[in-house]
């Protein structure tokens, strides 16, 4: 689902925005799932660096999207 505002003066409510980072949480949490699971099982193989790298950058945006969300739930 794409975002755009549907208000007239085009900018997102809290609620919006508290919305798109819980699906940016959700979808990296997935990709992170997909990581660790290529990691344990030994398929990542020669890539296991960047799978590492990957799943490094999705506990990040996992933070990140978790710091936002509540940001934006608490503020009037």
């Amino acid at each position: 689902m794409p975002f755009t505002s549907k208000r007239p003066d085009g900018k997102f409510t809290n609620a919006d925005k508290v919305k798109m980072f819980q699906q940016m949480g959700s979808v990296a949490a997935v990709i992170a799932l997909a990581l660790i699971i290529l990691i344990e099982s030994g398929y990542a193989g020669a890539q296991m660096e960047l799978a590492n790298m990957g799943l490094t950058a999705m506990i990040v945006v996992l933070a990140v999207s978790l710091i936002g969300s509540m940001y934006f739930k608490n503020k009037k």
